[in-house]
């Protein structure tokens, strides 16, 4: 499945990146009222929903990474 997470807001756009690194510009109105810069989202039947279980291994994985490299 794709995942797209939330890099930023541009006024009433929001800037996507995929799986891939490519970036998407979507309308801010197309997305879950609780999105925000750092959410993951997912396509689901052409709608953009919040993918929180996504979003939390790749939080995880993030300061796994982080912990290996400052040796905590």
């Amino acid at each position: 499945m794709k995942h797209f997470s939330v890099d930023r807001f541009e006024e009433s756009f929001a800037v996507l990146v995929d799986d891939s690194e490519n970036t998407i510009t979507v309308k801010k109105s197309e997305l879950p009222p609780e999105a925000k810069e750092g959410s993951v989202l997912k396509l689901e039947k052409g709608k953009y929903v919040l993918d929180t279980d996504e979003e939390s291994d790749r939080r995880k994985r993030i300061l796994s990474l982080q912990n290996k490299l400052f040796k905590k």
